[in-house]
């Protein structure tokens, strides 16, 4: 089941040639994974103060933006990283579309599949299934010499999140954390690589 991402993604990259309908298709295939695998398994309801969310996700931004600004511009200069988006069908023109679902969507989708439905494989488990699936975009975005690199990244930060379902016994922090802490950064480096 953890698989089924991949085609669906690829169909919709290659065979489509859209990168909105890749994200359609990975966010069915991700809702069909939590239905089939039993639905999801917590409360949704966050049990953190607003306040630790917006903490960690202020250090996360500026840790993630400052890392790019810094470094990421000699690794993957932005004349690169439009390059490689546009080659996937993400252009300055399409990039609005990206927020509402990298802000909404696809925390929650990803949190009910990865964090939820696979949860009884623990955090490891679903943390380097997780690493696995993201390698997909991040070897078509990335060059090779930083692709291993945010491979383990979304690694470290998959272990982390199902470290916060184990503790708090809800995806509403996870899903929150998802999206301020891990996909907000991204759009911001993004959207600096667009200007």
């Amino acid at each position: 089941m953890a698989l089924l991402p991949w085609p669906a993604v690829a169909a919709g990259l290659f065979v489509f040639h859209s990168a909105f309908l890749a994200f359609l298709f990975y966010a069915s295939v991700c809702l069909y994974g939590t239905k089939r695998l039993g639905g999801f398994s917590c409360s949704l309801k966050p049990k953190w103060p607003l306040r630790v969310h917006l903490g960690v996700a202020l250090a996360s931004n500026l840790v993630l933006v400052g890392l790019y600004q810094l470094l990421g511009k000699w690794l993957l200069p932005a004349a690169l990283l439009t390059e490689r988006l546009a080659g996937v069908g993400i252009t300055p023109a399409s990039f609005g579309w990206l927020f509402p679902y990298f802000l909404i969507g696809n925390p929650l989708v990803e949190e009910l599949f990865w964090r939820s439905a696979l949860r009884p494989h623990g955090p490891l488990y679903t943390a380097l299934l997780f690493g696995a699936w993201h390698s997909l975009p991040i070897f078509l975005i990335a060059p090779l010499w930083v692709a291993p690199l945010a491979v383990l990244g979304v690694m470290a930060i998959g272990f982390a999140l199902g470290e916060v379902v184990e503790k708090t016994k809800t995806l509403g922090d996870a899903i929150l954390l998802h999206a301020l802490a891990a996909d907000l950064p991204l759009l911001v480096i993004v959207w600096l690589a667009f200007r």
